[in-house]
């Protein structure tokens, strides 16, 4: 159950950060610029929400195996999350074309959410189908939740914060 809890939660803030801030994702030119190519790079932005303050840090690591490694970090003073994701060059460029877009329409969307279980044979880690939610933002919001709440891409982790 706690792990259905983090996953769920991490899911919430993940797709929520952004549109605290707005009614659609916004990424600088120099993040779309260095995810294009899985270029190394770091940026942080600062987003209030019902007198929160969240901080997230998007990273891209590069290449390594394959898959392009992003890391994005949420912090608020009620805690925090890691996503660590990597991405396919299919994904990356489905990200890069996404954020291009610069589009602010509003697009709806039916979200998988997933739960983690251990495999009572094999004792591994699966995860399974745990529901849907609508969500709603523009096509870079979409594409980024997408893929970040599938735990095959991405895997949530709380952190502590000071």
């Amino acid at each position: 159950m706690k792990k259905l809890f983090a996953i769920t939660f991490a899911i919430l803030i993940c797709t929520s950060c952004a549109v605290f801030a707005s009614d659609y994702t916004k990424f600088s030119r120099k993040f779309i610029k260095n995810i294009k190519d899985c270029d190394a790079y770091e940026e942080t932005i600062t987003s209030q929400y019902e007198d929160e303050t969240f901080k997230t840090t998007r990273k891209i690591h590069g290449w390594k195996n394959g898959l392009c490694r992003y890391t994005e970090t949420i912090t608020s003073s009620k805690g925090g999350y890691k996503l660590e994701c990597g991405f396919t060059d299919m994904q990356i460029e489905d990200l890069y074309l996404a954020m291009k877009d610069r589009s602010k329409k509003t697009e709806k969307f039916v979200l998988d959410l997933y739960a983690e279980r251990t495999n009572p044979k094999t004792g591994e880690k699966e995860y399974f189908r745990n529901g849907s939610t609508e969500i709603r933002g523009n096509k870079a919001y979409i594409v980024w939740a997408r893929y970040q709440n599938n735990p095959y891409f991405c895997k949530p982790s709380q952190i502590t914060t000071k």
